[in-house]
Parts: structure tokens; sequence; C-alpha cells
């Protein structure tokens, strides 16, 4: 997708500009996933109370709004460049894709519980130049055309605990969320036909991690304790684009990267459970996780008791 000439800013989740916080009951957002020309992020944001009114016109951005609705709305007005639209009521779940090159407004005096996600137009053309494909110029899911996007939805909500507590975000999960939306996107909307190639990426080798990279990733991860690396970072280190190193870790570790990641740092705490008198608080942060309620989420998803009764078990 072409970008205007000399425009640079990039819109995020962090400061949206239809609305001040103030206005708003709950808003929530993170940033990840960073790209040559800037990062993805998401925001979600509830108001209760109706009468808001109209929304404020966003700047010209190189960049995309993909809108989820989580609280169907009544039809409403709208206007793109000055352009008055028609918006029909939206259930949940219902996907509209804004380019923010253009301007928009919308009439915001209903409640309403949504989640944007703004991605930048690079982002698209980094998928369409790993397959292989032309730039796309436009995504095709206008706001007034009512589409339902149940992928969408599962993705958004996928991310609900990471916005909820962002303390506990693992960074490559959040890459590894926003990579399948963008994905998802661009192969549904923007007209990629049969949608990113496994075999694409500009002559990377499809299937598994050589010996040398998985060593290589492995250790870096298990030096990792701050949630710093990103799956862009993690890629670099094998010459590889985020979803082709993605599709090999997995098809090398039977494990997507956030999860062995995590599985790594349950199985690092479990050997300090069993080898030390360390508390569990400390043990926490030691292996990488915000506090102990967190280790204890963790430890108990891999193995199915909690690090306490862990402990006790392997002491009787």
């Amino acid at each position: 997708m072409e970008t205007p000439s000399g425009t640079q800013t990039l819109l995020g989740a962090e400061q949206p500009f239809f609305v001040t916080r103030e206005n708003m009951d709950d808003a929530q957002s993170m940033s990840s996933a960073t790209f040559a020309h800037g990062d993805l992020s998401i925001g979600r944001y509830r108001r209760d109370r109706p009468g808001l009114g109209l929304s404020t016109p966003n700047p010209p951005s190189p960049s995309l709004m993909a809108v989820v609705i989580l609280r169907p709305r009544p039809p409403h007005a709208g206007w793109r460049d000055g352009r008055a639209l028609d918006v029909p009521a939206l259930g949940r779940g219902v996907l509209a894709c804004l380019d923010l090159r253009e301007s928009w407004t919308m009439d915001l005096s209903e409640p309403f519980d949504s989640c944007h996600v703004y991605i930048p137009l690079a982002a698209f053309d980094d998928i369409a130049l790993e397959n292989r494909l032309p730039p796309l110029e436009r995504l095709h899911c206008p706001a007034t055309a009512a589409v339902h996007d149940e992928t969408m939805l599962h993705l958004v909500q996928a991310l609900d605990p990471a916005l909820a507590r962002p303390q506990e975000a693992n960074r490559l999960f959040a890459d590894h969320v926003f990579s399948a939306m963008t994905i998802h996107l661009a192969s549904t909307y923007g007209r990629l036909a049969g949608g990113p190639s496994p075999s694409a990426g500009g002559g990377e080798r499809a299937g598994r991690l050589s010996p040398r990279q998985l060593s290589r990733v492995v250790e870096l991860l298990r030096g990792e304790e701050v949630n710093e690396l990103s799956l862009s970072e993690l890629a670099s280190h094998c010459a590889m684009s985020r979803s082709a190193f993605a599709r090999a870790f997995r098809q090398t570790t039977g494990l997507p990267p956030h999860r062995w990641l995590l599985l790594n740092r349950a199985k690092r705490a479990r050997d300090l459970l069993e080898r030390t008198e360390t508390p569990l608080s400390q043990i926490a942060l030691e292996c990488g996780f915000a506090d102990q309620s967190h280790l204890t989420r963790v430890f108990s998803r891999a193995f199915q008791v909690s690090p306490g009764a862990w402990r006790r078990q392997r002491r009787d």
C-alpha cells in the first residue's frame, strides 16, 4: 500500500484520536510486533453511558484501524472525508477496516464496547513481498457493510488477558496474535489469493529450523527473563520473516515460541522448587514471571498441579 509522501505519524491505541480516555468507562491498550515503519497496537474502549456525540476526526496516517464490535450498536451516522455514511446496526463480532489515510468521524451517541487494532500499512506490504504478490492497495471491509468476522473476534479475545494484566503480557504471544491478525486481514480482505503460502518468503527454507538456528533461538529464549524479545528479533537471528520463523519453530519444537518460552520458565521453576527452599514469590521473579500468581497460573496449566502442591508432593 502506498503511503502519503511526507506523512510519518502513526496513530496508536495508547491515545485514541476519536475520544479522550476521560470520557470512557474503561480503556486498555498495548503495542507489539515491531515493523520497519511502526508498531501494531490494540485498544479496547468501553463507554456505558449515552451522549458522547461525534468523534474527533483522525489526522491522516499511513495505517489501518480494524474495529471489532464487542457490544451491539444501533444504526448511526458517519463521515468519510466529509461525505456522509449510513452505518447499519452492528452486532457483536462485526468488523470494519478504516483506512486512516482518509478522515473519519462517527456518531458515538450510544454506548459502545469495541477493540481497535492499528496496523501500519507497511505491514501488509511485508506480507505481499513475502508471498511474492503485488502490493495491496486497499482492504475491502467497509464500515457500511456489517461484516461478521469470527476469526478477528477470537483473536482480539485472545489478547483480553494481556490487556487486563499487562504486567504479565508475553511479548512473543502478542506478536503471534498481531501477525495472525495481519495475515488474516490481508488474505481475507486484501485479495491475497489463497492466503500466505508456507513455502513463500524470498527463498527461505520451508519446514524446520536447522540445528544451528534452533540452538541460537533456544539460547536467546532461555536467557530472556523480562519479555523483551520480539518475534521479529528472533526471526532476524535466523534470517527469516516473522511468519516463516513462527511456522518453522512450531514444526521443529511442536510449540509456538510464546508457549515454548512459558513452558521453559515453568520447568525452570519446577527445578528450583525441587532443589531449593526459595520462596515462591522469589522463584517467580527469577524465572521471568510477573509475580507469584502469574507463576501459579502458568505452572498449573503446564503440570496440572500448583507450584506449592508440587513442592509438598516432592517432599513427601
